[in-house]
């Protein structure tokens, strides 16, 4: 899990302009064509068809397949809600967390995502409570808790997303939502903060088409901090 500025400035709840790096169709505000927008070809496509289900999507890098990525793979498979697919990138190419999670969210089959560091592992129950919360709700994301040092403080917090702060990528989310956001590549400095990027642009979403964002307080999954953290930059931590 990465730690950085996790609070963001009121949103605007009107249409916002957002961009894409496709030639075609242009820029329309109020209009959000990035994720039906190949960037390569800038050819328009149409929504990929998304079957029922959770795709577990972990993002790694060559160094936690010999410490943390086993275990963490071990905890998804110890669901009492099995997920219906398992999706891991590792970063051999050192491109940085926003690629890796862009690489997995683009081979999302599912109407679900659900999001594990390589490093952090789940309790048992953890897709069980979140999938359930969430049809409980009706909402289109869904964060829980954890166990371990928190350096965030916002257990318990009601979620308002019009005015965001970090839930974490601890969490369940529809796939159209995500896919309408992407990932960013990694910025420059300690934190790659494409996950807080991501966080936010849902947020506006949210915000703007009345969706509900939902924190589940329950503390479903376990923090490691082993001071070897990358905050998903591939120069950092025990991504050196």
């Amino acid at each position: 899990m990465e730690h950085e500025p996790d609070v963001a400035p009121g949103l605007d709840p009107s249409p916002a302009r957002l961009s894409c790096d496709c030639d075609w169709p242009p820029d329309v505000p109020g209009v959000d064509h990035r994720p039906w927008c190949a960037s390569v070809t800038g050819v328009h496509a149409e929504p990929p068809v998304l079957r029922p289900g959770i795709t577990v999507c972990i993002a790694s890098h060559p160094a936690r397949t010999k410490t943390w990525l086993m275990p963490a793979l071990q905890s998804v498979l110890n669901q009492t809600r099995q997920p219906d697919a398992i999706l891991v990138v590792n970063d051999i190419g050192a491109q940085g967390a926003g690629w890796t999670r862009r690489t997995l969210l683009e081979a999302v089959q599912t109407e679900w995502i659900a999001w594990l560091d390589s490093d952090d592992e789940w309790y048992p129950e953890h897709l069980e409570k979140c999938l359930n919360h969430a049809l409980e709700t009706g909402a289109v994301y869904v964060y829980p808790w954890f166990d371990g040092g928190d350096p965030l403080g916002h257990f318990g917090l009601p979620f308002n997303p019009c005015t965001p702060h970090h839930t974490t990528m601890g969490h369940l989310v529809k796939t159209e939502i995500a896919r309408r956001v992407g990932f960013y590549d990694s910025q420059p400095g300690p934190f790659s903060n494409e996950d807080w990027l991501y966080i936010v642009g849902i947020s506006e979403i949210a915000c703007r088409e009345g969706l509900i964002m939902s924190h589940l307080p329950e503390r479903t999954w376990y923090y490691r901090q082993a001071g070897q953290n990358s905050s998903g930059q591939p120069g950092q931590g025990d991504a050196k």
